[in-house]
């Protein structure tokens, strides 16, 4: 059942995904593959097989396979044992987005030797790390090393009482420290064993009085080259600076143009695709995640300086929905794939 383009496996956490992820792809599958969708569970190692879901004559169809000769990884955190495996089977090197749940702060660890200046400071949470980035920066942001989503994400700010607030989505305080053992005690409790960080607040640009964010999407194009795919603002609710929960999805240019001239605008741009571009040349060379995709979340300051907030390995292609030109989202995978398809196994 192969194609002579080759057979691409989406992998997917569970059966309920196999759809949805692949249609995703199939109509943007310039690239010719054969593209199939199975899970980790579907694998019959002795047989070197996989069940999986396809599009055969118009119609969904599911077929036992040879295992893909490569992978494009969409199984969020699977265990990195089983992604080494199956890329071992596949003759090594054509499995992509291997890890693609990054640690917040090993990323900017790796990331901190060469764009010191575009990183907020981060340091491991414990109660003397929390004190000394609050009392310097007055805002710090607590983040677990795996969240997503904005999940147990908090805020804390120490106003001029020395009351210390601590937000949930939201600026406005979900509690209220008096001092410094009540502070401790709280974020303690809204932390509880999850690893985390603390990072340095940045005052966010804000446009009409929401927070926004410019993601930048990098990807690995038909010749294997990093290249960024477009550049989209989440636009936050009101009094929230989770752009996790957004309003409204829109070209990123759109929202600079209401808030600089022309020429500022191209110089953001031209800035945040240049820290992309570098961010993934040092992922390539400092990791072995083997990205072929990710994205890279910005924020720019109230003096229009870009910050990198964060990186996600599995970049939500749901954003893209009403982007227009957005189709190449769903081919640089595919075109990706091809790519490694041709390459000798290492």
């Amino acid at each position: 059942m192969n194609s002579k383009n080759g057979l691409v496996g989406i992998l997917v956490a569970n059966q309920r995904q196999r759809k949805y992820a692949l249609s995703q792809f199939l109509s943007h599958n310039a690239a010719g593959m054969k593209l199939i969708s199975f899970t980790p569970s579907s694998i019959d190692w002795k047989q070197r097989t996989v069940i999986g879901l396809h599009r055969v004559k118009g119609k969904w169809a599911v077929g036992r396979f040879p295992l893909p000769q490569v992978v494009y990884n969409r199984c969020y955190g699977t265990e990195p044992k089983q992604i080494e495996r199956l890329d071992a089977a596949i003759g090594g090197g054509k499995c992509f987005n291997k890890i693609n749940q990054l640690n917040k702060l090993d990323i900017y660890n790796v990331l901190n030797r060469w764009l010191t200046d575009y990183l907020p400071e981060t340091v491991l949470y414990d109660p003397e790390n929390a004190l000394n980035l609050l009392e310097r920066y007055k805002v710090v942001y607590f983040k677990p090393f795996y969240g997503n989503m904005g999940r147990k994400v908090y805020r804390a700010e120490i106003n001029s009482a020395g009351e210390i607030l601590i937000g949930h989505h939201y600026f406005s305080p979900k509690t209220i420290a008096k001092n410094l053992d009540s502070f401790h005690e709280k974020v303690g409790q809204l932390l509880g064993s999850t690893s985390s960080i603390v990072q340095r607040g940045i005052p966010i640009q804000q446009t009409n009085g929401q927070v926004f964010d410019i993601r930048s999407l990098v990807q690995k194009n038909e010749k294997g080259l990093w290249s960024v795919t477009n550049l989209v603002s989440r636009i936050a609710y009101k009094g929230s600076y989770n752009t996790s929960i957004f309003v409204k999805v829109c070209q990123s240019e759109e929202v600079l143009k209401q808030l600089y001239p022309a020429a500022k605008v191209k110089e953001i741009m031209t800035s945040i695709y240049d820290i992309s571009l570098r961010s993934a040349e040092i992922i390539d060379m400092s990791t072995d995640y083997h990205l072929g995709e990710f994205s890279v979340d910005v924020a720019l300051d109230n003096d229009s300086h870009p910050w990198i907030i964060e990186l996600n390995g599995k970049p939500q292609k749901e954003l893209y929905k009403e982007i227009a030109n957005r189709s190449v989202v769903y081919q640089r995978p595919i075109q990706y794939a091809r790519y490694l398809y041709g390459k000798q196994p290492l």
